[in-house]
């Protein structure tokens, strides 16, 4: 049996498979904790899991898929191929799920995620100790040196940040990539807004809403036509909840529409894409390039 935390086995073993076979692998791994002579990456309790996700297990990992295999294509796209020798940041990275995706595709010592709640950290840690795990303020900045990563990944993060801290974290950004590096992250999209209306709706008609994160949903941007207009307008819309309000106080809900990312983030980085088509990532997916 392999040394765990000595990733370098998994990385040597897994990384000729094609993306698809690695989905297939980590998913086995859920029950498997030994896969072809190499000991796999434990997973948290499906309740940390859950409490993070909204899902655990296979679903969790599927929807990881989704984004990661996002960022593959849009890294080729720009010129930029992932390589086993480039350095990762999986900003607001919780249990380390999408990092767990590119040890296959970057040698375990060139992963690292950011994370501000030392509990996910600690899961982290145990269940994936050879990826370099770091915990940082609610706001910037962070210890690492300027220039020292090639790509930042950040899933469901910007679609929670408000304003102030979402600005000062993409300058951070800025400051942590190379010369034409990548930062993708994702946010809600427009349509969040009808989604929400609709949680109140179900809630108003006596049905009981499905997780405790769709009664956040229907308290958020009550106001559809104000929201709608400022999204046309090129506002950035944060909403905070009244109930089961998230301890940190820059934390709610959050849509980032294209025309404020150009408007305010467009001195640092160009956009590459903005993509809405919930068929391919559960959110809206951004594409930014450091500007030299």
């Amino acid at each position: 049996m392999s040394s765990y935390p000595d990733a370098s086995d998994l990385y040597e073993r897994f990384r000729q498979c094609s993306d698809e076979t690695w989905l297939q692998i980590l998913v086995a791994s859920l029950q498997l904790p030994e896969i072809e002579g190499v000991r796999m990456p434990l997973f948290p309790d499906p309740v940390v899991q859950s409490e993070i996700h909204g899902h655990s297990g296979e679903v969790s990992l599927h929807e990881a898929f989704m984004f990661y295999r996002e960022i593959k294509s849009y890294c080729r796209y720009a010129g930029r191929p992932l390589n086993s020798e480039m350095k990762l940041l999986d900003f607001g990275c919780g249990w380390g799920r999408i990092l767990r995706f590119f040890m296959k595709d970057i040698r375990p010592e060139n992963l690292f995620g950011f994370d501000s709640t030392s509990r996910f950290l600690m899961e982290a840690r145990r269940c994936n100790p050879a990826l370099g795990f770091m915990q940082t303020g609610v706001a910037p900045p962070s210890m690492v040196s300027a220039g020292f990563f090639d790509l930042i990944v950040s899933f469901s993060v910007f679609s929670h940040l408000d304003e102030f801290i979402a600005g000062l974290w993409i300058a951070e950004f800025h400051r942590l990539l190379r010369p034409g590096g990548l930062a993708i992250i994702t946010t809600q999209s427009r349509r969040f807004i009808d989604f929400c209306a609709e949680q109140r709706l179900r809630r108003a008609s006596g049905i009981r809403l499905d997780h405790a994160w769709h009664e956040v949903c229907a308290d958020s941007f009550t106001d559809e036509a104000r929201a709608h207009a400022r999204y046309d307008a090129g506002r950035f819309l944060h909403a905070t909840p009244v109930r089961r309000p998230h301890p940190g106080a820059h934390y709610g809900e959050a849509i980032i529409p294209r025309a404020y990312i150009v408007q305010k983030w467009g001195h640092l980085f160009r956009i590459i894409e903005f993509l809405d088509d919930p068929t391919r990532v559960p959110q809206v997916l951004v594409v930014l390039q450091k500007v030299v």
